[in-house]
């Protein structure tokens, strides 16, 4: 039954994610993703589905619900509608199909996921099937740039039992990932004739100094803290120094920026807290400086995910994926940061990350997805909210709880 479904939905699985990925769509272009929220809306509509579009100052999100007989679960299929701009990579809106693979800007990340969720929500609608409770398709605005799609989302009262959210897992089951902050730590110093650096203070050297005490104070105290069984400890990367102007002048300014990868139960605050003592110790104390998160705030977090706790609708999952895929070993926590993060933050609720292909083609001048894997997509989100509804059945809410 299952090789049949597979067969049947090639042929329209590949030509609507050609057609996706036929259509630019990233936040450097003036009209940005519009465009593509506008190509799904017209797709789902054309499949009979009560598509909409959600204006928000300009930003559109789509969404199409479905809605079973019995009350139950709401269950969000979530994907993003931008990607990345083409770079240098050659006829990236093509759409070729070679060996086996579908090749194009946004193929694996996440044209092709939105056409799997696509026929997911034309099927469910075709069946009339018995399921308890909804599931929502919502494709979401400016993934690739800071979630302003899904902020919005939560912002206008959103809610879900479980977040299913499709980026490339290879079609493995993730449950945990780092939230991501980035922070600025500028130093003032004096200027000076170069040829009289004694008369000046030396912004530079405060910034050196500091980051010292990152490299030999904070990085083996990160690296000695409880690790998480799937995302290991917290992380730092000094990955900007900018201060200086010519090598006659003492430098009255230096800037640092700093990527801080956050594990589940860190918070900003406490992570801004542990840069302010590093920095508070240049200088014997008297460095002149100042610290603030210029990404992942508190009033805008990229938050950690983990959504260990729910081990009811983990194993339902889990065991849903393994008869699909073949794959035992199936839940893992990723290397980088998802949409998924913010509905699980914010609602309190489950939310997970699975879809077709590997992260490693995402955003490459040869990216692709292997069609076969594409297929499968379509099965494992079907069955997962299948199983959904049949979780409900058995144990109720306490399942979602």
């Amino acid at each position: 039954m299952l090789s049949k479904k597979v067969g049947s939905v090639n042929k329209e699985l590949v030509e609507l994610t050609k057609r996706f990925i036929a259509v630019p769509g990233y936040s450097e272009l003036v009209e940005k993703e519009t465009k593509m929220a506008e190509t799904l809306y017209k797709e789902l509509r054309s499949m009979g589905l009560p598509a909409q579009l959600l204006d928000y100052d300009g930003r559109y999100n789509v969404v199409c619900e479905y809605e079973g007989e019995q009350i139950g679960p709401t269950v969000v299929l979530c994907t993003h509608l931008d990607t990345v701009p083409p770079y240098e990579m050659q006829n990236p809106f093509e759409g070729k199909v070679e060996n086996g693979r579908l090749y194009g800007r946004g193929a694996v990340d996440v044209r092709g996921i939105l056409a799997a969720m696509s026929l997911v929500m034309k099927r469910l609608f075709e069946e009339k099937a018995e399921i308890c409770g909804k599931v929502r398709f919502l494709a979401v605005s400016d993934e690739e740039s800071g979630s302003y799609g899904m902020r919005k989302e939560i912002e206008n009262g959103y809610y879900a039992d479980l977040t299913i959210v499709g980026e490339p897992t290879e079609l493995q089951l993730g449950i945990a990932h780092k939230g991501v902050t980035w922070i600025q730590v500028d130093f003032r110093g004096k200027t000076a004739h170069g040829s009289v650096p004694e008369e000046g203070h030396n912004a530079i050297y405060d910034a050196n100094h500091f980051i010292q005490y990152i490299v030999e104070d904070l990085i083996p105290k990160l690296k000695d803290r409880k690790q998480h069984k799937l995302l290991g400890t917290a992380s730092i990367n000094v990955g900007l120094i900018d201060g200086g102007t010519r090598p006659t002048i003492v430098p009255e300014f230096c800037r640092v920026q700093i990527d801080r990868r956050l594990v589940p139960d860190e918070d900003i605050v406490q992570v801004l807290n542990e840069i302010t003592e590093e920095a508070g110790k240049v200088n014997d104390g008297k460095a002149d400086f100042e610290i603030k998160a210029i990404l992942g705030d508190e009033e805008h977090p990229f938050p950690p995910l983990d959504s260990g706790r729910y081990q009811s609708i983990l194993t339902c999952l889990s065991q849903t994926v393994s008869k699909i895929t073949g794959s035992q070993k199936n839940i893992i926590g990723l290397p980088y940061w998802t949409d998924a993060a913010l509905p699980g933050y914010y609602t309190g609720k489950a939310a997970v990350v699975i879809g077709p292909g590997n992260i490693a083609q995402a955003h490459s001048n040869n990216e692709y997805i292997d069609i076969s894997q594409l297929e499968q997509s379509v099965e494992v989100y079907d069955s997962m909210v299948r199983a959904i509804s049949e979780l409900y059945r058995k144990e109720g809410e306490n399942a979602f709880k």
